[in-house]
């Protein structure tokens, strides 16, 4: 087993999630992610969370082991539930690898420049300003 590569930090905001991941993942990265979120959202009530925004403005690569790990990860909240992703920041290859992901999952997947447009289009999330 490798060592886990990739950094995360998220805040659980009912019925959002705020995540920022930071740096390369590896497919042991992608996993004790989805486990750390998984084990504070399971706390809450079924269908707490319906969108999920994820700042990818420090994200910088994944290998390829983990895509199949991370489009797991990724259909399992369409089927608990969310109603939307919104990726922040994403860069050319991340934007491309994430469409390749979500298509067919009829999931409303959107896509932000930088926080700064992501405010503009959800005012009322001003309060995670500092946050993003």
């Amino acid at each position: 087993m490798f060592e886990v590569h990739g950094r995360w930090q998220y805040s659980i905001e009912p019925p959002i999630i705020y995540i920022k991941v930071i740096g390369c993942f590896n497919r042991e990265g992608v996993i004790a992610f989805a486990k750390d979120v998984q084990a504070d959202l399971s706390i809450l009530p079924p269908n707490s969370i319906e969108y999920a925004v994820i700042n990818l403005a420090e994200f910088e690569l994944t290998t390829a082991d983990s895509l199949a790990v991370a489009t797991e990860c990724f259909h399992g909240v369409k089927a608990r539930g969310y109603k939307r992703v919104t990726y922040i920041k994403p860069n050319f290859v991340a934007q491309s690898m994430l469409e390749s992901i979500w298509r067919g999952s009829d999931m409303d997947v959107q896509f932000c420049v930088n926080a700064q447009s992501y405010l503009e289009q959800n005012p009322e999330h001003q309060h995670v300003k500092n946050w993003l």
